[in-house]
């Protein structure tokens, strides 16, 4: 049987959230997956039939499967990003390199430019560079997104 509000699902499943966050091996970006973890017990107190099992198990399974739908979705990412800032590099050698940087650089704005930079040439984490212009992680990452969005456009035109 479900508890009868979802604040008090919170209060009863918080430790089991947390425990498949540790289980998982989640330790970047803690408070995220945690978001992640309350959307999920929300999806499960809202779609729950008694009929069906359990609620608790409901939960734990509906939990831990959209966290690691969450983990499958940010490694697609990070693959995708990693490709591209090799293919970046890769293809802009020597002298052309500095050129052709500046030219990708000059059309970027100013945040996307200083953000591109640090990642690229600094080696710093996203969640440093979005620490150093005091905003938040997906804010940094979203204008890291846009840059390379607009430097892909800019090279399919040439």
């Amino acid at each position: 049987m479900k508890p009868v509000t979802f604040t008090e699902t919170v209060a009863l499943y918080e430790k089991m959230i947390k425990n498949q966050i540790k289980k998982l091996c989640i330790y970047r970006d803690y408070e995220e997956y945690y978001q992640c973890g309350l959307i999920a017990l929300w999806r499960a107190y809202d779609k729950y039939d008694e009929k069906k099992g359990s609620f608790p198990a409901y939960a734990l399974v509906t939990v831990r499967g959209y966290l690691l739908a969450q983990l499958k979705k940010e490694r697609r990412f990070q693959d995708r990003e990693t490709c591209t800032e090799q293919y970046i590099l890769e293809s802009i050698s020597g002298e052309e390199k500095r050129t052709e940087v500046f030219e990708y650089m000059s059309m970027l704005e100013e945040n996307e430019r200083f953000v591109l930079f640090e990642h690229f040439y600094g080696g710093k984490k996203m969640h440093e560079i979005a620490d150093e212009l005091g905003m938040t992680y997906h804010q940094a990452r979203w204008i890291y997104r846009q840059a390379l969005k607009k430097i892909r456009a800019h090279a399919v035109e040439k």
